[in-house]
C-alpha cells in the first residue's frame, strides 16, 4: 500500500467517523427533545393530578354540607311530623271520645 493510498484511507476512515459523530450529535439532540417532551408531559400530568385532588376535595366538601343538611332536614321534619300527625289523629278522636266521655256520663245519671 502506497502513501497515496494510505492518505486516502484514513481521510476515508476519518470521514466516516465524522458522520457517524453528526449522526450521534443527531440522535442525542433527538434524544434531548424527547427528554423535554416528557418531562412538559410529566409536569401536566402533575397539574392535572393537583386538579383532581382539588375537584375530590371540593366535592368531598360538597358531600358534607349535603349530608349535614339532610340530617338537619330530616329532624326538621320529625320535629313537624309528629307533633302535626298527633294535632290530626287527635282531632279526628275528638268527637268519638266526646261522645263516649258523654255516653259514660249519661250512663251514671
Amino acid at each position: 500500500m502506497g502513501e497515496q493510498e494510505f492518505q486516502t484511507k484514513v481521510l476515508s476512515e476519518l470521514q466516516g467517523l465524522r458522520t457517524d459523530v453528526e449522526g450521534l450529535r443527531t440522535d442525542v439532540e433527538k434524544l434531548q427533545t424527547d427528554v423535554h417532551r416528557l418531562q412538559t408531559d410529566v409536569e401536566k400530568l402533575q397539574l392535572d393530578v393537583s386538579g383532581l385532588s382539588n375537584h375530590v376535595k371540593a366535592q368531598d366538601y360538597k358531600f358534607e354540607v349535603d349530608q349535614r343538611g339532610s340530617e338537619a332536614m330530616v329532624r326538621m321534619a320529625t320535629t313537624i311530623i309528629i307533633p302535626a300527625a298527633s294535632v290530626v289523629v287527635l282531632s279526628s278522636l275528638s268527637p268519638a271520645i266526646t261522645a263516649l266521655v258523654s255516653a259514660i256520663a249519661h250512663q251514671g245519671s
